[in-house]
């Protein structure tokens, strides 16, 4: 019975600290830091597992997970890994909070629709295969503000299809907004912009499609075409060059 016992706990253990992923670009300074644990530096073919925090504090970094989807973060990102369930190559559920920077990612359509998240202070990206770019901080000037500018993340989707939705502390934040009239009919894709109230992110996901992005802030609930901006910035730059 205690020897029993005894390998159940290895095992679990074993799995708890499997690795999840290896790095396979430093360009600059990063380091991955375990949970609980001495952050320690960065290098081509280091391992990454579950509860890992990854910051870069200069430069790019790129991943790739057991699945073989790519992550690549950029200057001054902070990446915890919060979910990781792998089995054999094939994603189980992933999810990642980005407390700071950029993220650009290419996931694998994994079978049977296995999660796939990146969650940021505002807002959480679902996907099942696809790929996009979040960033966590912007100053975004609002459509309906006068042009004030606001504190937002912005999720933009290359390819695919990804589900956006504000999180816990972005609704209850938002409460107080006055509600817009709610849309009649079933949930559609919306093209253009659009300003979207708290009320209404609460009940349903934005789904953005290739070239469309959604800028979620506490006041600001804004979906439109993608920023060719975007795609000129450094960030985009490096990963056209290194995906």
């Amino acid at each position: 019975m205690k020897r029993t016992l005894l390998t159940a706990v290895m095992l679990f253990a074993s799995l708890a600290w499997a690795d999840i992923g290896k790095i396979t670009v430093v360009d600059g300074s990063a380091t991955r830091a375990p949970k609980g644990g001495q952050a320690e530096a960065l290098k081509v073919g280091s391992s990454i597992e579950l509860g890992d925090t990854l910051e870069v504090a200069s430069g790019n970094l790129k991943l790739q997970l057991t699945d073989e989807s790519v992550i690549i973060l950029g200057p001054k990102s902070k990446l915890e890994i919060t979910e990781a369930e792998f089995e054999g190559q094939e994603r189980k559920g992933f999810s990642a909070l980005l407390s700071g920077g950029s993220l650009w990612t290419k996931v694998k359509k994994a079978l049977g629709g296995a999660k796939y998240e990146v969650k940021t202070e505002r807002a959480v990206a679902g996907v099942r295969g696809t790929i996009f770019r979040i960033d966590a901080d912007q100053l975004v000037k609002a459509a309906k503000t006068g042009g004030k500018a606001r504190t937002a993340s912005v999720v933009r989707v290359v390819d695919g299809v990804v589900n956006v939705r504000p999180t816990d502390a972005v609704i209850k934040a938002s409460k107080g907004q006055k509600a817009a009239p709610k849309p009649k009919g079933p949930r559609v894709q919306v093209a253009g912009p659009q300003e979207v109230s708290a009320d209404e992110w609460e009940k349903r996901f934005v789904d953005l499609q290739k070239n469309a992005q959604v800028v979620v802030g506490i006041d600001l609930w804004e979906q439109a075409e993608f920023e060719q901006s975007a795609k000129a910035d450094a960030f985009a730059k490096w990963v056209e060059k290194n995906q």
